[in-house]
């Protein structure tokens, strides 16, 4: 008896490829059974749906449902040439002429905001945004044209800008949905906070990586969306035969061959985001994951909405990071619009300044003053903390130290006047207790001025600043001493915020575990507060808080006379002159 039981070997052969069919096609059958399939015969007629990557894949299958339907659609797609071709297939089969390309490439920054400005201009309304397109590569590493790495940039951040540009406009056509093309191999991977433009890690598994954070990004969306009748969703399309699989290189493309027999069409992987996309079932669900045109449940590791949110806010600082100084009133616009809705309080104003310009700082002080008479508190929050490398500003300041220190001495004096007109001003300074480790010579201007500065322990200029501002204070408070305004430093505390971005590698690694002991920004504010306007500390001047109570300074950095000598220099480093406001 030979092979299986068979005195025939080929008669065994066939018989274990005929077996292995019949169990390949159950499980192909099962998962045509198991696929969800949309079939509502809901119109869309008068609805605008903007598809990125509706040139190719689920997205044109989607672009081509919704164009049957009756909307207007505007694929978003980077490939002109294939979306162009796509276009003229869905017009001519659908009917529907109301089916316009535009130009996105979700990797740059420049290219969402010339879209999300062309769709502002031209549309009225926008009742579905799908984010829909998506990268993925398998080993070759690569940044997007703002140095961003490349799948986070395409797949997460363009998505992240791109909703923030068109929110008003969905604002002002709700009900208006936004659905977020996620995936299961979220389940392989998880989010680093802490390194979130990951530019060294392999790329195959940052497209899992992304998936995790298109998850969060919607159920924070979803929070923050509460009460505006804006709904987000995402989902799990299904594994999809589609272009996304180009990248995959050989020979793992042999065994993708077999595999991808298994994967649903376009087609069949349209169906959830037609679901969630025009779905009367759905309406009002928001901050939900679906799959196969039903909710499907999220692991515990992706459903921490404190890690959401701080994705959220740290995804806001690789903007910042990232780009020009004038594009930065973006991001604090919409800071504001968060806080305005938090709390109710709409007399919130945005204001451009470079604290580190001597320019820009006279340049918002003098808008200040033609149109805020009184002002009643001046915090100088602001601060950076370099690593090794110090820079020098167009000034001939040194950078941290113009930040910290040389920006708010000359915001001060320009200010000073409205300040004076209030009924009992107060300016506010965020120091900190890392001044114990500096010290400053004001005879020597290469200390208070360490433009060749360069030293093995990175935060030296960091706590020359802190230092330096602590002695300011108290120089003012002196001066002021016979006026209606007082003048405070504080430690707020070591406080987890993007202050720390520029730790340098391999001091980030010991650093992380350490970032988790320290305080929240919530917490790091309330001395801040607390100076600002508790009752307590009304006629309080020339202290240091910490806690919310006065802490002792050491005596290095109350010398008097130390003090007066540096605030003479710093009238000179900053040019002020005898027109200037003088304190």
């Amino acid at each position: 008896m030979s092979l299986l039981g068979f005195n025939d070997p080929l008669t065994a052969i066939a018989s274990v490829v005929t077996g292995v069919a019949i169990i390949l096609s159950l499980i192909k059958y099962y998962l045509y059974l198991t696929c969800g399939h949309f079939t509502s015969t809901r119109k869309m007629e008068g609805k605008t749906v903007v598809i990125t990557g509706a040139n190719s894949g689920i997205g044109k299958e989607t672009a081509r449902d919704l164009a049957k339907r009756g909307a207007r659609i505007i694929m978003a797609c980077r490939n002109m040439e294939t979306a162009k071709q796509a276009q003229d297939e869905i017009v001519k089969e659908t009917g529907n002429k109301n089916v316009t390309v535009l130009k996105l490439d979700l990797s740059s920054q420049g290219s969402i905001r010339e879209f999300a400005a062309e769709v502002t201009r031209t549309v009225s309304k926008l009742d579905v945004l799908v984010h829909n397109a998506g990268f993925a590569e398998t080993f070759r590493k690569s940044k997007s044209v703002d140095g961003v790495e490349f799948t986070m940039a395409t797949n997460h951040y363009g998505p992240f800008l791109l909703t923030h540009l068109l929110i008003d406009l969905l604002k002002r056509s709700a009900p208006a949905r936004i659905v977020v093309v996620a995936s299961e191999l979220y389940r392989f991977a998880s989010v680093d906070l802490n390194n979130l433009n990951p530019v060294n890690s392999l790329p195959a598994y940052l497209y899992y990586v992304s998936k995790c954070a298109n998850i969060m990004f919607t159920r924070e969306l979803a929070r923050r969306l509460e009460g505006t009748a804006v709904t987000a969703n995402c989902l799990h399309p299904g594994m999809i035969d589609s272009g996304i699989w180009r990248n995959v290189p050989f020979p793992l493309t042999l065994p993708m061959r077999l595999i991808k027999s298994f994967f649903k069409t376009n087609a069949e992987g349209a169906q959830t985001s037609l679901y969630l996309s025009c779905s009367e079932e759905v309406q009002g669900v928001t901050g939900k994951y679906f799959m196969d045109c039903k909710e499907a449940n999220l692991n515990a590791s992706i459903s921490d909405m404190e890690k959401a949110r701080k994705l959220w806010e740290e995804s806001a600082k690789i903007f910042i990071q990232f780009t020009p100084l004038s594009f930065h009133a973006f991001w604090h616009a919409l800071y504001a619009e968060e806080i305005m809705a938090e709390t109710g309080n709409t007399k919130l104003l945005i204001k451009h300044i470079d604290i580190s310009s001597l320019t820009s700082v006279r340049a918002f002080a003098k808008e200040l003053v033609e149109t805020e008479p009184v002002i009643d508190v001046l915090i100088h929050n602001a601060g950076v903390a370099q690593g090794f490398n110090n820079k020098v500003t167009p000034d001939g300041l040194e950078f941290t130290m113009a930040t910290n220190y040389y920006g708010p001495f000359l915001l001060t004096h320009l200010l000073i006047d409205p300040l004076k007109r209030s009924d009992q001003g107060r300016i506010v300074i965020v120091s900190s207790k890392l001044y114990r480790f500096a010290s400053l010579n004001p005879a020597n201007v290469n200390s208070i001025n360490p433009v060749n500065y360069f030293s093995l322990f990175p935060v030296h200029l960091y706590n020359l600043s802190k230092f330096a501002e602590i002695m300011f204070t108290q120089e003012l408070a002196r001066r002021l001493r016979d006026t209606k305004v007082t003048a405070n430093c504080l430690h707020p505390g070591v406080i987890d915020t993007g202050i720390w971005r520029n730790v340098p590698f391999p001091l980030s690694i010991l650093f992380k575990p350490i970032q988790m002991c320290f305080r929240t920004p919530e917490e790091g504010a309330r001395t801040s507060i607390y100076l600002s306007v508790s009752p307590d500390v009304e006629t309080v001047s020339g202290k240091y808080f910490r806690g919310c109570k006065v802490n002792e300074l050491n005596r290095r950095v109350q010398h008097v006379a130390r003090q007066h000598d540096l605030w003479e220099a710093s009238k000179k480093l900053v040019k002020l002159t005898p027109e200037d406001p003088q304190i």
